[in-house]
């Protein structure tokens, strides 16, 4: 009798233990979820809270760039729009960034000029520097393979028609002969990693350029006031970009630019350029570099945003043109959301300033002191 009831009272004692198990399992899996809970929602709202301060900041940058543009008749690395964004401290977080100057790059789109075959062959064969020669000097500069063909290609991606500008270039019906497929786009670029869908360029080629070139819209046809939008910017472009501009003269025409900017107006690029390389100051120097070519103003800048909220950081990067009679206006957003607790060490260089986190930069020391960096490079965004 008593064996019997120690045997009720240890299966009793083995159904509370259960009990008491299941309960503190339910219990921890409610509590679980409902940290998961707080957790997403703190993100969601953190994430929202973050976007209205991006297009705050934006706005704020938008409003830079117009003050300047009154102010100022050309663009380059001093002025206050080229400083990097002071960090801004919001409850719970921080916004920083930078505005890059777009017309420092190629300008893909600036190709579309060229309407016929005889036009392109004459600014290839000329000792005058033209976008083709141009970019023909940038791909060989990169080490990227140059030819007529791959200028003709991008002609051919851009233009409206459905004609071969020539021998070697490609309209619908090579790209369906192609595997896969692909459909031609039969307008201007939207983004310069576009090229990479052209006949002729590989990702390697496009990751080697991405760094100089852009797809920016281009007007054949402007008012007398507003910049090329295919015209570089002399007093912002990239060293690259002055080597392969100045054709035959590359080095002394890099050194003779950098020495000498900015330049106010493009008259000043003109003489002091001349003066610098031995040229004479009629319209030869004119036609070396035509002002379709080089600007010393800009129309359209990137803005890059990194904000740190709680638990979500957010990049964002607008395109930005500015008007010269008109308020600027954003052309293009993107926004990526990752979450803010990454690594360190994994951070972006921005981010990793934002954190108190040094970056290794082996070039720091072999700056040019007579080159002033943009702050975009500076943070590596």
């Amino acid at each position: 009798m008593r064996s019997l009831k120690k045997r009720e009272y240890g299966v009793a004692l083995v159904a509370a233990l259960i009990l008491m198990t299941s309960i503190v399992f339910i219990l921890g899996n409610i509590f679980y979820r409902h940290q998961i809970n707080v957790a997403q929602s703190a993100l969601a709202m953190h994430q929202n809270q973050a976007y209205f301060l991006a297009l705050s900041a934006e706005s704020w940058a938008r409003q830079l760039l117009d003050e300047d543009g009154n102010e100022s008749s050309y663009d380059h690395f001093d002025e206050l729009w080229a400083q990097a964004i002071p960090a801004m401290p919001v409850d719970g977080g921080l916004i920083n960034g930078c505005i890059s100057d777009m017309q420092s790059r190629f300008n893909l789109n600036a190709l579309v000029k060229y309407t016929d075959a005889s036009k392109l062959m004459s600014d290839l064969n000329s000792e005058n520097n033209s976008h083709a020669s141009v970019w023909n000097n940038l791909l060989r500069l990169m080490d990227v393979p140059s030819d007529q063909n791959r200028l003709e290609t991008i002609i051919d991606w851009i233009d409206k028609d459905s004609s071969i500008i020539g021998a070697g270039g490609a309209e619908q019906e090579i790209y369906e002969s192609m595997r896969p497929p692909r459909m031609i786009a039969d307008s201007q670029m939207t983004q310069p990693s576009e090229l990479a869908e052209v006949m002729g360029y590989s990702v390697v080629d496009v990751q080697q350029l991405m760094p100089i070139m852009t797809a920016l819209p281009v007007a054949l046809k402007v008012s007398a006031n507003q910049v090329e939008p295919y015209a570089i910017n002399i007093n912002t472009a990239t060293d690259e970009l002055l080597l392969a501009i100045g054709g035959d003269y590359d080095m002394s025409f890099r050194d003779a630019v950098i020495n000498n900017r900015p330049f106010e107006k493009i008259q000043d690029f003109y003489n002091e350029v001349g003066f610098e390389l031995g040229l004479s100051q009629d319209n030869n120097i004119k036609k070396l570099w035509p002002n379709d070519l080089v600007a010393v103003s800009t129309q359209f800048f990137e803005l890059y945003l990194e904000v740190v909220l709680g638990e979500a950081r957010i990049e964002v990067r607008s395109i930005i043109m500015r008007r010269y009679d008109a308020d600027s206006v954003i052309l293009n957003r993107s926004m990526t959301t990752v979450p803010a607790s990454i690594n360190k060490k994994s951070a972006s260089p921005l981010l990793g300033n934002m954190l108190g986190v040094e970056a290794e930069d082996e070039s720091e020391n072999n700056l040019d002191d007579k080159q002033v960096v943009p702050a975009c490079s500076m943070i590596g965004a």
